[in-house]
């Protein structure tokens, strides 16, 4: 099998994503082709890489970001054969420093009907199906973006009527996928790394206030 492996950066990339980029390269059960592709935004590159997926003969596409680098190897989740797979990565969220929430969380959601929005997936363990997914490391099998209406600005955010973000471009992809009848997945034992500028000070306040 064919698999386009995209780092989609602003023209610079963690050393540990080069890394992982130089051991996935070693794995000789699929035959690679690698990008490093710079458009902006962000979800302008998402939408010109797959462009690029369809153009050529891959059977899936993966994904990571320049600072969100994967753990263990992620090809080897090609052989679950799975519509979508989001590597689970750590995210900061450290919101008005509110007693005794966790400031860290793992990008796999559970979608909750009575307030439309979403709250981290509860089971954090092996394999599971969530409603949605991080877009910062991921795994797409070509069928997805063979359905027509995936081809159409998939990774596009949506937006309330005053401008204000509705969905992330995480979130929006998936629920466009589920509506066409795709699956979302998440492993726990394939987790990622997620590199980001913080004041320690703040780190301190949020686990202080986590644990007092």
């Amino acid at each position: 099998m064919k698999i386009l492996v995209s780092v989609p950066n602003t023209g610079w990339i963690h050393r540990n994503t080069a890394t992982a980029l130089l051991r996935i390269q070693q794995d000789h059960r699929y035959k690679l082709y690698i990008i490093l592709p710079v458009h902006r935004p962000y979800e302008n590159n998402l939408h010109h890489i797959v462009k690029d997926f369809l153009a050529g003969d891959f059977d899936y596409w993966l994904s990571f970001d320049a600072d969100n680098p994967p753990i263990n190897n992620p090809l080897d989740l090609v052989e679950l054969d799975k519509d979508i797979m989001g590597l689970p990565t750590p995210v900061w969220y450290n919101v008005g420093n509110k007693k005794g929430e966790r400031p860290v969380y793992w990008n796999a959601y559970k979608y909750v009907p009575e307030h439309d929005s979403y709250t981290e997936w509860p089971i954090r363990e092996g394999l599971q199906k969530p409603d949605a997914v991080g877009t910062g490391c991921f795994l797409i099998a070509r069928r997805v973006f063979e359905n027509r209406v995936m081809q159409n600005g998939p990774f596009l955010r949506t937006v309330f009527p005053d401008g204000r973000v509705e969905r992330g471009n995480d979130i929006a992809f998936c629920e466009r996928a589920r509506v066409q009848g795709f699956e979302i997945w998440t492993h726990y034992l394939y987790p990622c790394m997620h590199f980001h500028e913080l004041e320690l000070n703040e780190v301190v306040k949020a686990f202080r206030n986590l644990y007092e």
